[in-house]
This record gives structure tokens, sequence and C-alpha cells, in this order.
């Protein structure tokens, strides 16, 4: 009867867990992590609690596409929410500066940059407001309103002394949670469940 390898077997079976230790975990956890934060942009909260609406929302002037909270055209503050694996780990992190602010909430600084954009978007609305037309030359009533509600929204921003502070509400889009514990539990659960049981098929081939 053929002695089997223990030593050799033990080898494999060592190496292996570090590879899923170092290479698969990493990964695997980092990219499920990443798609539930993404899918917190998508669904306007963090893991069920939701977000409050922007301002051009609750002052009634959401004259653009239709965006939800923190989404824009291009998504880059959702996108720029990435996975970076190391051996035994990995990190979640938004690269964008801003990032932090909309996540934790805070104030931000009004610099001259900021009143120029301010200015720029009040002249944009004030005449877009006057221009706005519907059907034979009828002025929708409705949207003038809310275009002069928007034009007097950065208005008031652009009168901002350069210095003072814009309160930034508290949209928390990651972070510690019980899902994300879940998330990654279930990960490893199932990655160290399918390693035993090929450590189980593997003996019994020999």
């Amino acid at each position: 009867m053929p002695v089997p390898d223990l030593q050799g077997i033990i080898q494999k079976q060592v190496k292996e867990l570090i590879r899923l230790k170092d290479r698969v975990l990493p990964v695997k956890v980092g990219r499920a992590v990443r798609d539930s934060i993404r899918e917190n942009f998508r669904k306007g909260g963090f893991y069920g609690a939701a977000w409050s609406p922007p301002m051009r929302i609750e002052q009634g002037f959401d004259s653009g596409p239709g965006y939800g909270t923190l989404l824009s055209g291009t998504n880059h503050l959702m996108m720029s929410t990435d996975y970076f694996p190391e051996p035994g780990r990995v990190t979640i992190q938004n690269t964008l500066v801003y990032a932090q602010i909309h996540n934790d909430g805070g104030e931000i600084t009004v610099t001259k940059r900021m009143k120029q954009f301010f200015w720029s978007q009040y002249y944009k609305k004030g005449l877009v407001g006057g221009m706005y037309e519907r059907g034979k030359g009828k002025k929708s009533k409705q949207k003038a309103e809310a275009l002069s509600k928007e034009a007097e929204f950065w208005r008031n921003m652009a009168l901002k002394k350069v210095g003072s502070t814009i309160k930034i509400p508290q949209r928390q889009f990651m972070g510690e949670h019980p899902e994300v514990d879940r998330i990654v539990r279930e990960i490893i659960n199932n990655e160290l469940s399918k390693f035993a049981q090929n450590g189980i098929n593997s003996r019994r081939s020999r």
C-alpha cells in the first residue's frame, strides 16, 4: 500500500491557502464592496438610509436632466470609488478631493473662483428664464418662476463674501456598516468552504 506524501500535500494546501489570502480574497472582497458602494449612489442613500435631497430639488428649481443626488452626466464621484488590493488586504477609496466633504459633511470656504462660478450660473439661469417659451410663443409661467428661483439662489451664493463658509450636509456613501461586514464575511466563508472541499476531493482522488 503506497504511503501518501503528507508533506507534499500539506505544502500544496498551505501554498493554495496563501494564494487565497494574498490574491483571491483581496480582489473578490474589494470588487464586491466597491460595487455595493456604487449601488448606494444609484439608490440615493447609505445602505437604506436615504440622503437629503440636493438644494436644486429643495428649492423647487430642478431644471437639470434629472440626475439623482451626488450623480451627474459623468458620475465622476461614483466611479472614482474603487478598490486597491494588496497581499492579504484591500483598501476601498474614493480618490476625488471633494469626496470626503460629501461623505462626512462639513463646511467649505468660499473662494474668488467659486464666486465667479456662482455669478456665471446666475447670468445663465436668468437668461434662460427670460428666453424660455412654450408652444406658439407663449411663455411657461411655471418654468419661468422655477428658473427665477434658481437665478435668485445663484445670486445669493455669489453675494457671499470670500472666506465665508457653506455648509455641506453629510451624504455618506462609504464606511463601516453591518452590510459591508456581511459582504466580507460571506465571501470569506464561501472561499474557505471551496478551499476545504477542493482539499477533500483532492485527497479522495489519490
